[in-house]
């Protein structure tokens, strides 16, 4: 009887060693450390188009402009977002949600526009960033840089970083009340269809 308890237990001390010697060897082993997953790759300077239009013109393409993202919080569930272009100007918009789905990152930062009665200005819901847009005048050709009130109004990118489609709306003259819608894609210049 004696000799069966003492192979129980010596039995039972075996089997307990070597399941602690199976545990994860990845923390054991010096140099290697675990592995974070990356809330994601969003981050970057994208390159591509946009189509401008407004009350006069529906067809207004620029070529070559350039959209920075920058996540601001550790979740990645804020950004900047800094849109740069030779024709349309440059703009920083701060704070804009960052929402992922099965197909893509979903931008939106929400703000609403009226036109005063006596279309002497625009009221936001709130906060609105500002875009330094470049006025050519033809006759002269001198250009002058003007701040006007944007407004994202949607934007996408594929998960993968290779479609994305961003809208902003500017503010420019409220007594016509005049805007200019800008919607930066990837790509080149396309042709409406």
């Amino acid at each position: 009887m004696n000799k069966r308890i003492t192979w129980m237990v010596l039995s039972l001390l075996l089997c307990t060693g070597f399941a602690i010697s199976c545990g994860d060897d990845d923390e054991k082993e010096p140099g290697k450390t675990p592995e974070t997953p990356t809330v994601n790759t969003l981050a970057g300077k994208y390159g591509g188009w946009t189509l401008g239009s407004n009350a006069y013109s529906s067809f207004i393409p620029s070529e070559g402009d350039t959209l920075t993202i920058a996540l601001t919080n550790k979740e990645g569930t804020l950004c900047s977002l800094t849109y740069e272009s030779e024709t349309w100007g440059t703009v920083t918009l701060a704070d804009v949600s960052v929402v992922k789905n099965d197909t893509a990152y979903l931008f939106s930062k929400p703000r609403t526009a009226t036109l005063r009665e006596d279309r002497s200005a625009w009221d936001f819901s709130a906060a609105v960033d500002s875009i330094a847009m470049p006025n050519r005048n033809p006759q002269t050709e001198v250009v002058t840089v003007k701040n006007y009130p944007l407004v994202l109004t949607e934007g996408f990118m594929s998960l993968d970083g290779k479609h994305w489609q961003i809208d902003f709306d500017a503010f420019l003259v409220p007594r016509s009340a005049h805007m200019m819608h800008m919607s930066f894609r990837d790509g080149h210049i396309q042709a409406p269809q």
